[in-house]
Formats: C-alpha cells, structure tokens, sequence
C-alpha cells in the first residue's frame, strides 16, 4: 500500500531549517544576465545591415553551479558552506563577495590552469537568445585534488548533509570523489549527488543520484517517454549501483526509487513556466534539506518538487526563501500519482 504525503513533515523541514548545517562541493560558476529591449535599440547599418545595437536594460550577476545550489541553501535559511574551484582572476573576487553577502562559508581555491567558469546569456524583450561560456574542462592535477580533500574532510564532521554538483569542468576525479564518499559513509551523512552522465562511475556508493530526466536517458537509453515508469527507475537505479535514485521530469513531476525499494511518482505543480534556469540545483537543494532533516526520500522528493515550481516561475538563476517555500506548501498540496 502506497503510503501518504503529510503536510506536517514538510512543514517541519522548512521549519527546521535554520538548524541544518549543509556542505556543497562542485563546480562553482559565474551567472551573467544581459537583459536588452527592442525599444532600446539602434540600427548598425554601417557595420552589419540590417543588425541592430543592443543596450543592456539590466545586468544579473549570480553564482551558478554548485555556487547556486549554495545560494539557494543560504537564502532558505540553512547554514551553508561552499568548496570548489575558480580560476586565477578577477572572478575569484566576485565570487567571494558574493559569498560573504550570503553569509555562505567559502573555499574557492585559485587554479592558474583554468579561467573561472563564466556562462553569460542574452536575453531581447524576455526572450532568451543565446548564452556565450568562458571555460576549461580539464580535470584537476593532483596537488589542486589533495587541497580540496583536505578542505572537505575538515570540514565534514560538522554538516548534517553534502551536495555534490557536477558540471564536468574538471573538479571530481576518482580519487577525490571516492574519499569523499568513503568519509561520508563512515560518518553517516546523507549525500546528494547531480551529475554529467560521462561521469557515472565515480558517484557508485553515494546515497542519492539525482538526474533529471534527459540525463537519465542518456543512462537509461529509453526512460524518457518510457510507458513503464517504475520498472526503468527501478532498472536505473540498480544500473547507477546507488541505494537511493530520484529522478526529475520537468512539467510531468519527480519520481524515485528507496533504500526500501519504494518506489513513488509525484505530479508536477501547474505553474507558469517562465524560465528553467538553475531549477536542477534547487532540486539537489531541497533533497539535501530533507534528508538532513530526517524526512524519507518521497517527502525529501516532494519538498524539492514544490520548490523547483516556485523558482521555475522566476526568471534567470534565481532563488526563494522558507517563507515563499512555506506558503506554496500551503497553497499547492503535492499529489502522489504511483
């Protein structure tokens, strides 16, 4: 027998939040907004006919990545810290300071070989147009994969639960990773993994792998679309050799599989769609929050998928806070399909 939502328990998470003490680890970047409007712009005709000059009606400056995944924690209200990775130059700067606006305990070691990751996308009249990456993907050497171990493992007998954000630009390596999760096991802390398919064997033995649904069909050739659901979670689930598999489905929901081999379907909140930018990081966020917090995975799922619907609703990397969080739980009673 399938068994129930409640209210209570998810409630009680957002309540308990400033309580949590909750570590992100990954690939930290820079998020850039150029917002232009037609009404302000000029034709350019002696340089490209037909082109026209656009001016920047508004710029957002925003962590992205892992350090969005920590935005989020820290503007709901938990006790977060950030380790990762930014490159030897004026972004360094920036990212620290807007950490400490956040009041998000930081790491961001300089690595010389690579820029700091920056994505910057244009936008004309709302409408997103194209987004312009400034990059290194080569994995990290092993001096720079020591530092972050270090930084990590002193930093792990004081946090409730891990986040481990993987964009494939370098940082997780075997090694690293593997003593990562290895710590946390003895420890017993919940860890809570987003990852690049392509890296699919370093995460075996963590707690929870959370791909969205295109990256499970890159795992799982098929699952998108699939007509059976529970079966090609369950087949995922023990192909990724993970205890716990949650996997996100965009309009259609989020569904996962349990230690106790439950498996649960939850219907997507009908919403306004405005922008899907950054909704991933606040999913693995949310995860985090209620595993730390003592919920079972369908209520940890369940209090990831009524956040995602409140930022998915906002435009560009954005955030929310408990009480935004709060009010849609109340407002928005999440439905258990399977």
């Amino acid at each position: 027998m399938s068994r129930a939502l409640s209210s209570d328990t998810l409630h009680s998470a957002v309540n308990n939040l400033p309580a949590l003490r909750i570590l992100v680890a990954g690939d930290v970047m820079l998020d850039i907004f150029d917002f232009c409007k037609s009404s302000e712009s000029r034709p350019i005709d002696s340089e490209k006919p037909g082109k026209r000059a656009y001016a920047a009606h508004e710029s957002v400056v925003t962590f992205g990545g892992a350090g969005n995944v920590a935005t989020n924690l820290a503007t709901l209200g938990a006790q977060t810290s950030l380790v990762g990775l930014a490159g030897n130059d004026g972004h360094w700067h920036t990212l620290r300071e807007m950490a400490d606006k956040l009041s998000i305990n930081h790491c961001l070691i300089r690595d010389s070989s690579r820029p700091t990751t920056t994505k910057t996308r244009l936008y004309i009249d709302d409408e997103y147009i194209l987004r312009k990456d400034h990059e290194a993907t080569h994995k990290i050497d092993h001096e720079t994969a020591l530092t972050l171990v270090s930084e990590l493992r002193n930093r792990l007998s004081e946090c409730d639960a891990v986040v481990l954000s993987d964009y494939n630009k370098g940082l997780f390596t075997e090694e690293l990773t593997r003593q990562i999760i290895e710590k946390c096991s003895a420890l017993s802390i919940p860890i809570v993994v987003d990852f690049k398919p392509e890296n699919r064997e370093l995460f075996k033995g963590a707690n929870l792998l959370a791909p969205n649904e295109t990256e499970a069909n890159s795992l799982l050739s098929g699952f998108k679309g699939t007509l059976n659901l529970e079966a090609s979670t369950r087949q995922l689930r023990d192909d990724l050799q993970t205890a716990n598999l949650v996997v996100t489905l965009g309009a259609n929901g989020i569904c996962g599989v349990d230690s106790n081999d439950e498996f649960f379907h939850l219907a997507g909140h009908e919403v306004t769609a405005v922008d899907a930018v950054g909704c991933g990081d606040t999913v693995r966020a949310s995860l985090a929050i209620g595993l730390a917090t003592g919920l079972d995975l369908m209520h940890s799922a369940a209090l990831a998928n009524a956040a995602a619907a409140v930022i998915v609703q906002k435009s560009a990397t954005a955030t929310l806070t408990s009480a935004e969080l709060a009010s849609f739980l109340d407002e928005r009673p999440t439905v258990r399909l399977a």
